[in-house]
């Protein structure tokens, strides 16, 4: 008498055709993504080119690139930039990783949830400029004034996030895996990780402009280098292409950081969804 068995799973390659359309739409995405990239900065500029023309007091394109290109020549650029990015750095990194620990926290334990659902509520609702006013109150002109300011911009973005994505695992998918013999890691890895993936990158996205926006606060307000001190500069100064400027990097350095790394980061986190 024999008996039947089942044939083992192995994964099989895609079908040539459809590997072609996989591959076609995503060509077509990516070209679809820089077209609108474009056109979204042709429409900026000539916004700004209008504004310049029609305004008394908007600085052309060419009168604001020439001032930062000699804010580049004397220095003043790459030194101030490096000062404000050690500082993001260092507060961004210490936010991001007391966010993920108390968000899984927040995520598993109803009691954590309930002790902290308010307090990171109340910090969520408080704007960036208030932190960093508190801090340069504390702190004075220093280091710490715009490294805790980053801190506790994006501190409640990342708690929120997270405990939000934990708390989206399905229960019973984990349940499942652990009868079956699945060990802890490889819950973590396949189920619980792809799960949360998303919303880190999202956490890390918020984070990043909140924190940002408080970093420059905090230098305006609370410091003597970076870039929102010498944004400050200018403003007291009365120039207003020198602050536009700094305007600039302000703007630019955002959109490098979620087109040219969290977008990517991303994509590839995610690709499970869409695969």
């Amino acid at each position: 008498m024999t008996t039947a068995t089942a044939p083992e799973a192995t994964s099989r390659p895609l079908p040539a055709d459809r590997a072609a359309s996989l591959w076609s739409r995503r060509g077509r995405s990516t070209s679809s993504s820089v077209i609108a990239l474009a056109t979204s900065l042709l429409s900026m500029l000539a916004v700004w080119q209008l504004a310049a023309e029609y305004g008394h007091r908007v600085p052309s394109i060419g009168e604001t690139f020439g001032r930062l290109v000699d804010e580049a020549t004397g220095g003043h650029l790459s030194i101030n930039l490096a000062v404000s990015m050690n500082r993001f750095t260092l507060g961004l990194v210490a936010a991001l990783i007391v966010g993920t620990a108390v968000g899984v926290l927040m995520g598993l334990s109803r009691f954590a949830e309930h002790a902290l659902a308010d307090l990171t509520m109340a910090a969520l609702a408080a704007p960036a400029v208030i932190w960093a006013l508190l801090t340069t109150m504390w702190f004075g002109f220093g280091w710490l004034t715009p490294v805790t300011t980053v801190f506790l911009s994006a501190l409640p973005f990342v708690v929120v996030n997270i405990a939000k994505a934990v708390r989206a695992v399905p229960p019973d998918l984990v349940l499942m895996a652990r009868s079956f013999g699945v060990g802890r890691p490889h819950v973590l890895r396949h189920i619980v990780a792809p799960a949360v993936a998303g919303s880190t990158v999202a956490a890390v996205r918020f984070a990043i402009m909140s924190a940002w926006n408080g970093l420059l606060l905090a230098e305006w307000f609370g410091s003597t280098s970076g870039v929102g001190w010498r944004s400050r500069y200018w403003y007291d100064a009365n120039q207003l292409d020198g602050f536009l400027a700094w305007v600039v990097i302000f703007i630019v350095f955002l959109v490098l950081a979620d087109q040219i790394v969290l977008g990517p980061i991303e994509r590839f986190v995610t690709r499970w969804r869409t695969a």
